[in-house]
């Protein structure tokens, strides 16, 4: 099954960029999350993607039964208009209060880690949510909500002027 990806999405030096920009005083333009939590929130995206976290079994169930249009659904809208305030899976919902600025470079540290683990994916690959998937759907759904977060806090915007932040390429 190939899915489009939306230009939107950033490749990922942009990413990377990106969260260069953020500090522990960057504040969300919306949602409770602060920077060090969104982080995080996105570091365990990534567990799950790497099978180091579970999802209850419930949530693998529906996501092999409806994943794969969800997936084709997330992924041909911008990052930038996904929609804010969605129900996050338990596992990586963050409580913005625990949440301390002085673990802001350790959480920036491991998102950046796992983001690129994820984008050392090659081939086919078995994701502990949708099954067997190509690497390169994981890696754009990885930038996609990495971009989304990062759009929450104004440290990327769409629409980058020389293009350098788009892939509209299909993946399988």
């Amino acid at each position: 099954m190939s899915f489009e990806i939306h230009p939107d999405t950033p490749v990922p030096d942009t990413i990377r960029e990106a969260v260069a920009r953020l500090s522990p005083q960057t504040r969300a333009r919306w949602g409770t999350l602060n920077s060090t939590g969104m982080l995080d929130h996105v570091a365990r995206f990534h567990e799950i993607y790497l099978g180091r976290r579970s999802a209850p079994w419930p949530v693998r169930v529906l996501a092999r039964l409806i994943g794969r249009p969800m997936i084709g659904k997330f992924l041909a809208t911008s990052p930038f208009k996904m929609q804010r305030g969605m129900r996050t899976l338990p596992g990586l919902r963050i409580d913005a209060r625990a949440v301390k600025a002085e673990s802001f470079e350790t959480e920036r540290a491991r998102m950046l880690e796992t983001f690129d683990e994820i984008h050392a994916l090659m081939g086919e690959v078995v994701h502990p949510l949708y099954g067997r998937i190509d690497a390169d759907v994981v890696k754009a759904l990885a930038r996609h909500h990495a971009a989304h977060h990062l759009s929450q806090f104004g440290v990327l915007e769409s629409g980058d002027p020389e293009g350098q932040s788009r892939t509209g390429s299909p993946v399988e």
